[in-house]
């Protein structure tokens, strides 16, 4: 038996949530491991721009995540931007250069943070908002 006021763990929201931190984990670790790798190996033709791109999407993400009352103005509309940018980034990288596995994985993962950033809203209580 459970207390009351104790959610079960696979409700809807919570399924959500949690799949739009595993999103965001993802492309985070992905870019230390892509920034990683290429350090390590010196490969011909890559820059560490794109992974820094994604480092700073995912530590946007991690901010909306962090703050699902949205008391940071403008923070939403910022997140969509930087998913937007990060998604026709790698996009545009994939069409020019081929589809290598960091931007498969990374692209997947900014396409799931574009419909979370659109689609979910943080706010639990969105009836108390003015």
């Amino acid at each position: 038996m459970r207390a009351r006021g104790h959610g079960d763990l696979w409700r809807k929201e919570d399924g959500m949530k949690y799949f739009d931190y595993l999103l965001n984990w993802t492309l985070f670790i992905t870019a230390i491991v892509f920034i990683l790798v290429t350090e390590i190996t010196h490969l011909r033709g890559v820059v560490l721009d794109t992974p820094f791109l994604w480092l700073l999407i995912a530590i946007t993400n991690f901010v909306r995540l962090r703050n699902p009352d949205i008391t940071v103005k403008g923070l939403r509309t910022s997140c969509i931007g930087a998913n937007l940018i990060g998604l026709i980034t790698e996009v545009c990288r994939a069409r020019l250069w081929g589809w290598g596995p960091y931007t498969a994985v990374a692209t997947v993962a900014i396409f799931g943070e574009v419909v979370f950033s659109i689609v979910r809203r943080n706010d639990p209580n969105p009836s108390a908002r003015v």
